[in-house]
C-alpha cells in the first residue's frame, strides 16, 4: 500500500509538494488510511478533486476547527476549505492547518502545499511551497513520464527556475539526472520541507523508467539531503500504488 511505501505510520500533517501526481497521493492516501483524514490545501484545488469527502467550507479558524472536529465524529474522510472562486477551492493558512493538527491529534491531515499547473516537474518559487510548521512528512512529488520529453512551459510549471536549477535549455531532452536534480537541490521540490522527506516518482514505469529510478534513488543517496526514501508509483486519483521502494 502506498501508505507503507511512504513509511507513513502515524497521524499528523503529510504535506504533499512538487509537480505530476500530488493530489492523487493526497486521494490515495485518504483512502488507504484507517481512522480520521482531512484533506486540505494551502493553495487552491478544483472542485471536483474532493468530491469523495465531507466538505466543511468555513474563512474562520475557530469555526473551521470545530465544524470539522464534530464531522470527524460521525465521518471518517472530511475536507476543509475557506472558500470557492469558480471552478477551485481556496485553501487554508498553514497556521489553520497547524492549530487542526493540535485539535485533532489523531487524524492525518493531508495538504496539497503548491500548484504545477497540471506540469510534470517544477521548482517552487520563493514563497511556495507553503507547508504548515506542524508536518510531519513532506512528500516531493515529479513525474519519471517527463524522461525523454522536452523541456517547455506545457510539461514543466516555473520553466525558467527549472532550468536554472538543472543548468538546460528549453527544448532540451528531460533526463532521469535533470529529475534527480529537482529532487536534491536546495531550491528544488524540497525547499522549506518539514518532517521526514519522501520522494515520489509517479507515472507510468517500463523498464527505462524503472532503470532510472535506481538511478535517481542512488544519485538522492549520494547527495545525502535528508530525503529518507524513494518511492516509484503509478495509478491515478484514489489508485496510485507503490512499485518499488528505495529506503536511503
Amino acid at each position: 500500500m502506498l501508505k507503507d511505501a511512504l513509511g507513513l505510520k502515524q497521524p499528523g500533517v503529510v504535506a504533499c509538494v512538487g509537480a505530476g501526481g500530488k493530489t492523487s497521493v493526497v486521494q490515495s492516501l485518504a483512502a488507504e488510511l484507517d481512522g480520521a483524514v482531512v484533506v486540505t490545501s494551502t493553495t487552491k484545488m478544483f472542485c471536483r478533486q474532493v468530491d469523495n469527502y465531507a466538505l466543511v467550507m468555513l474563512d474562520h479558524c475557530s469555526d473551521g476547527v470545530a465544524e470539522v472536529a464534530k464531522l470527524l465524529l460521525k465521518q471518517p474522510r472530511v475536507a476543509w476549505f475557506a472558500g470557492q472562486v469558480r471552478e477551485k477551492i481556496i485553501g487554508l493558512p498553514p497556521e489553520w492547518v497547524d492549530k487542526l493538527a493540535v485539535c485533532v491529534p489523531d487524524a492525518y491531515i493531508l495538504v496539497e502545499a503548491d500548484g504545477a499547473r497540471r506540469c510534470l516537474l517544477k521548482a517552487p518559487s520563493c514563497s511556495e511551497p507553503v507547508i504548515p510548521e506542524r508536518t510531519a512528512m513532506t512528500v516531493g512529488v515529479l513525474n519519471i513520464g517527463a524522461m525523454g520529453q522536452m523541456l517547455s512551459p506545457e510539461n514543466t510549471h516555473r520553466l525558467e527556475l527549472v532550468t536554472a536549477i538543472i543548468q538546460r535549455q528549453p527544448g532540451d531532452r528531460i533526463t532521469w539526472q535533470d529529475i534527480a536534480r529537482l529532487a536534491v537541490h536546495p531550491q528544488g521540490i524540497f525547499q522549506y520541507a518539514r518532517g521526514t522527506k519522501v520522494l515520489l516518482l509517479s507515472g507510468n514505469q517500463g523498464p527505462v523508467a524503472r532503470q532510472a529510478v535506481k538511478e535517481i534513488a542512488g544519485y538522492v543517496k549520494a547527495a545525502q539531503v535528508g530525503i529518507e526514501r524513494v518511492v516509484a508509483a503509478t495509478g491515478y486519483g484514489d489508485a496510485m500504488r507503490a512499485s518499488a521502494v528505495f529506503v536511503l
